[in-house]
């Protein structure tokens, strides 16, 4: 109703102006060139615009969450559900286990310094209520953050800006309130270097307070 088009494709190439850096324009692998104002990176831990195009660093910030690996599969619903999400502690990390409806979603989250790929699945395909229903997804992350959310004409949301230690689910909570961020500063008379650094601020400080907050999740157990 209000004119919004959804073009589908995978993103080869960022141009950029020559003379403010910024974004120009986005090129499909179709070939179609999708030139804008402002710019959004949905595109997760690849930060194919933030990281790839305009070149904005990571803090590592594995020195305090030492977990990098997670394996997730589903299983089969069990007779009687728990009404809660389960996490229990293992050798070098923790399992998840959500009851939903139709399955039940498990995981094992583990440090790759002190625990094998192929251990680290065995424990948690042992610890299942019920039959598999696929092989297990192995996923890789560093936790941390971008250094700058926004830089110029494009800000980052979800995993682009940074990931931490999926314990409490803190990604989710952050898209929102990186919304609501966008929403308050939204640049509608142009890129106000004191709203930019403002964003960026704000962020900061936010993911470190989750990061000690997951944290003290390890130190208080």
């Amino acid at each position: 109703a209000r004119g919004v088009r959804r073009h589908e494709g995978k993103v080869t190439q960022v141009l950029r102006q020559a003379e403010s850096g910024h974004i120009e324009a986005v090129e499909l692998a179709s070939g179609q060139r999708l030139a804008a104002d402002f710019f959004i990176d949905c595109s997760g831990m690849r930060a194919l615009l933030m990281r790839g195009a305009l070149g904005v660093g990571f803090e590592d910030w594995s020195h305090w969450l030492p977990c990098d690996r997670a394996l997730a599969v589903p299983c089969e619903s069990a007779p009687e559900l728990l009404p809660y999400t389960r996490s229990t502690a293992h050798k070098a990390g923790w399992q998840w286990r959500i009851p939903l409806q139709h399955r039940i979603g498990n995981g094992h989250v583990y440090s790759s310094r002190f625990m094998e790929a192929d251990q680290a699945t065995a424990i948690l395909m042992s610890n299942l209520d019920a039959p598999a229903l696929a092989e297990p997804r192995h996923i890789r992350y560093v936790p941390g953050r971008r250094k700058q959310v926004w830089i110029r004409n494009c800000v980052a949301l979800g995993l682009a800006a940074g990931f931490f230690e999926p314990i409490e689910s803190t990604n989710i909570h952050l898209i929102q309130t990186g919304i609501f961020r966008l929403m308050t500063l939204f640049p509608r008379a142009g890129f106000d270097p004191a709203d930019i650094a403002e964003a960026n601020h704000q962020a900061r400080v936010e993911y470190e307070r989750v990061r000690d907050f997951i944290v003290l999740h390890y130190k208080a157990t």
